[in-house]
């Protein structure tokens, strides 16, 4: 066996209990696209009705880094039909129904990573917050393996795609 598909098997069958059963697919929902975006979308129109100039431009951001990383996730899914692992492997638990049959990479990791990204450099200054934020960030990611689909290299690749998507932005708005 593959390291990928033994630690898929580990965190998907080993690692099995009835809370996370209940916990892990909320968790995975917390992170997925369209659930951030709808975030992102709310979080700007509060605050320019609010006229927080600053975290309005930090919502803003997260708004970006989420939609690049879900175009490069996109374009990644499109160019490598990679099958869930509930379509080739035996035993798995799958917990949720995904929305599209390729697995590489985990648009909720992606996503969830960009948008933590850009908040971690953006609110650096308070550590609780940001421990939270990655926190949650590598749940999402992690809730992917165990709810039975996605790979782990899914999630790293997926996650890996968020974090450079959050750092273009940043850099992008620096350079104004």
């Amino acid at each position: 066996m593959n390291l990928n598909i033994d630690l898929f098997y580990f965190i998907n069958n080993d690692l099995a209990n009835p809370l996370f059963d209940v916990i892990m697919p909320h968790l995975s929902d917390c992170g997925g696209f369209v659930t951030l975006l709808v975030l992102c979308i709310l979080a700007i129109l509060v605050l320019r009705y609010y006229k927080k100039e600053k975290y309005l431009e930090i919502a803003k951001m997260c708004f970006y880094a989420l939609v690049l990383s879900g175009i490069i996730a996109a374009c990644l899914k499109l160019t490598y039909h990679s099958p869930r692992p509930f379509t080739v492997l035996e035993h798995v638990r799958q917990l949720v129904v995904p929305t599209e049959p390729n697995s590489f990479p985990s648009g909720h990791s992606s996503s969830s990573m960009s948008v933590v990204t850009v908040l971690v450099w953006c609110l650096r200054d308070n550590k609780i917050l940001i421990t939270l934020l990655i926190a949650f960030a590598l749940l999402v990611a992690f809730s992917r393996v165990y709810v039975g689909v996605h790979y782990p290299f899914d999630v790293f690749v997926g996650a890996l795609v968020g974090v450079v998507s959050g750092v273009v932005v940043l850099k992008l708005k620096n350079q104004k």
